[in-house]
Order: C-alpha cells, then structure tokens, then sequence
C-alpha cells in the first residue's frame, strides 16, 4: 500500500461516502427548523384552508361511514357533519381532533335511498366545510367468500384469459421471416412503450388528488425508481443464465412488467365496484379484456427465441401477467387505497420502462438491420397504434 493511502479496511473509511448526505441532511434539518424566517425576506403564502380529505363513503343499511383525514400541518377538529346540506348527528371512531395525515371514521345513522344521489359535508371547527357528491348511493359490499371469489373471477377474466389468448400467436411467429419476427420484437417495445406512459399518467393524476404532505410527484418517482431497479436487478439475474436475457428470460420480463400494469388495473376495478360505479366496472371489465389480448402477443415475440416452450411455461407466463390483476381487485374491493394507487401505476410505469430497454437491446443485437430498420420502427409504431386503439374500448 502507498505512503499516505487510506486503509480500505479502516471503519473510517468506510463511513467516508456517507458524509455528503450527512451534511446534506444537517443543512435540511436545519431550514426546516428556522427557514421560515428566511421565506419572511421574500414574502407570505396565505395559511391553507381548514380543509379535510374525505377518501372514502361507506354505505351500510341505515348507517353512512365518512373517513376524514387532516391533510394540513396545524390539528383540525370534527365541529359538524351534512348529509344532503342537514346537519346531523355522528359518532366517531377515532379522535375528534387529528393531527396532521391522521383519520377518523365519522359514523351517521341516516336511512339513505338506494341508487339515489347524495352529498356529504365535513366541516372543521373554524367553519369551513368540505364537502363530497356521491353520484349514486350503494350498499358498500362487505368481505365474504362470495365476493371474494367474484372479484377473483373477474380478476381472472381480466388478466389471465386475455395474455393466455394472445400467446396462441407463439406457433404462427416462430414460423415467420426474421425481418418479421423483427417487427413484432419491437412491437413488443411499443406496447410496453404504451403502457409505461399510460401508466406514469394514472399515477400523476391520482397523485394530483393527494395531499401535498405525502409527497407529491415525488412518490411517483419512488415508484417508479423502486419497480425499474428491481426489474434491473432480476435481468442481471437472468443474463448470468445460459441464454441471457434472450428467449423465455425476456419473455418472463416482459411478463413481469405488464403484470405490475395489470395490479393497477385490477384496482380501478375493483375501487369502481367498492364505491358503487357498478356499470364504470362492468365497462372497464370488458374494455381490459380486449386491451389485454394485445399484452399477450408482447410475451409471445421474445418467446419464439427459445428452441422449445412447454405448456407449463406457457401457462407460468399468463399467470405471471394476468393473475396480479386478481390482487388488485381485491385490493380495491375491500381496501382501497389513494396511495397505494399512485405506488402501483408508478411501478408499473417504471417495470414497462426497463423492459422496453431490455427489448431495445435485443433487437439492437439480433434483427436484421438493427434499431434503425423500416421493419423495427414500423413494429415498434405499430405497438402503440395496437394499444392505443384497443384502448379506445376502455374510455
């Protein structure tokens, strides 16, 4: 070792590369604690109103369920509650005064009207309510084994059946020219492609309605950060195989990416069923189904690379695709969650994206032409045009 080198076995050292972000969060800590006498220099926002967010309205036989959370830094107390502009009378279960993102679940025994409209209001002990139109008043399905099997059928017919139906392309792409087999190689991209951005703007638009205090745009980029490292992660894994990233291994990457996809779409699924848009889920159903079948054949492209693909494979494939959207309707039908629905669309977003670079690669090494073929960039913008098209059927 040379004069003067440091020891790489010293616990100093060691230590060293965390300094930065030690200071860093010194310096943080320390505007936190006293920066508002440095914004006074420059000028005052106006104090936020006394608003709650309501996430979500129950309706059980002669009882409504209000969850209210504190979005705002300072407490705010539960003075009153409406139900259609009345003020009535509630329990609670929870404190009546909540500190910041904490809940409450305000309980009201009122004999609401089936598929009637209905607003509901909360207001704070400064005066200010907030308020929350119901378009139609539903009984709120509660967990039984019936329901639970239902929204698993659902999920099923969903995810699995679809990508399963579009995997029965497998035998015509293995007999197709090379130049084609190109083309639908990047068609896969486009579809990823497709589904990344869509993904990203679900996850934005849901993110929109949070309140700021849980992180803004910035849980989205820790979802989408977090789904493309570990996607990253387990295609090192897979290239240490024999066949690389080639063959089933980018099919089962592929896979894995239009499975976080498909989480969320069993969510909106399920979230749509929970708060009573029963004919929004009915629709969404029917508009998946068809928007899936396109997924299907994205798993197919990079399957024809491998020398032989059993059934079982086959049938891990559109499990591993479809059967996520199982979980999220569950998920959605009986605990929804506005966070989780940011985190889920975010992941999404970030797998579909470290996919299609997956994809890049490959068609960058094994199609004739490389990336700048007519055959490639027509599959590729025939990929978004597919998805695109099949999502017109969604809304």
């Amino acid at each position: 070792m040379e004069a003067g080198a440091p020891s790489r076995s010293s616990f100093g050292w060691r230590l060293l590369p965390l300094a930065p972000i030690l200071l860093l969060a010194l310096v943080v800590g320390a505007f936190v604690s006293g920066g508002s006498s440095i914004v006074d220099l420059i000028g005052k926002n106006p104090p936020p109103p006394d608003l709650f967010d309501i996430q979500r309205v129950e309706f059980q036989p002669n009882e409504i369920r209000i969850r209210a959370r504190n979005p705002q830094p300072e407490e705010l107390t539960i003075a009153s509650v409406t139900v259609d502009d009345a003020i009535v009378p509630f329990t609670l279960d929870g404190p009546a005064t909540l500190k910041r993102l904490r809940s409450s679940t305000i309980v009201v025994a009122y004999d609401w009207v089936e598929n009637e409209p209905i607003g509901v209001g909360v207001t704070s002990s400064t005066g200010i309510e907030t308020v929350l139109a119901v378009p139609a008043a539903v009984e709120t399905p509660s967990p039984s084994a019936g329901g639970f099997f239902g929204y698993a059928v659902i999920g099923f017919l969903v995810g699995v059946v679809p990508i399963a139906l579009g995997l029965l392309w497998l035998p015509s792409l293995r007999r197709a020219d090379p130049k084609w087999l190109a083309a639908f190689m990047a068609l896969t991209g486009g579809l990823l492609s497709f589904l990344a951005v869509e993904s990203l703007s679900e996850a934005f638009t849901l993110q929109a309605q949070l309140p700021g205090a849980l992180g803004g745009s910035g849980l989205v980029l820790l979802g989408v950060a977090l789904s493309a490292l570990g996607m990253t992660f387990l295609s090192s894994r897979l290239a240490r195989g024999r066949a690389g990233t080639a063959g089933l291994g980018l099919a089962l990457l592929v896979a894995i990416g239009i499975g976080v996809h498909n989480l969320g779409e069993g969510l909106a699924i399920g979230t749509s069923f929970a708060f009573g848009e029963l004919q929004l889920g009915t629709f969404l159903i029917v508009g998946f189904m068809i928007h899936n079948v396109t997924e299907g054949l994205g798993i197919a492209a990079p399957a024809t690379e491998a020398r032989r693909v059993s059934f079982l494979q086959l049938l891990a494939l559109a499990v591993i695709a479809g059967a996520p959207a199982i979980l999220g309707a569950w998920i959605g039908g009986y605990a929804s969650n506005d966070v989780l629905g940011v985190l889920f669309f975010a992941a999404a977003a970030g797998a579909a994206l470290q996919v299609v670079v997956e994809v890049g690669r490959f068609v960058a090494r094994r199609a004739p032409g490389g990336l700048r073929s007519g055959w490639v960039i027509g599959g590729y913008l025939a990929g978004i045009l597919a998805m695109y098209i099949t999502g017109l059927f969604i809304g």
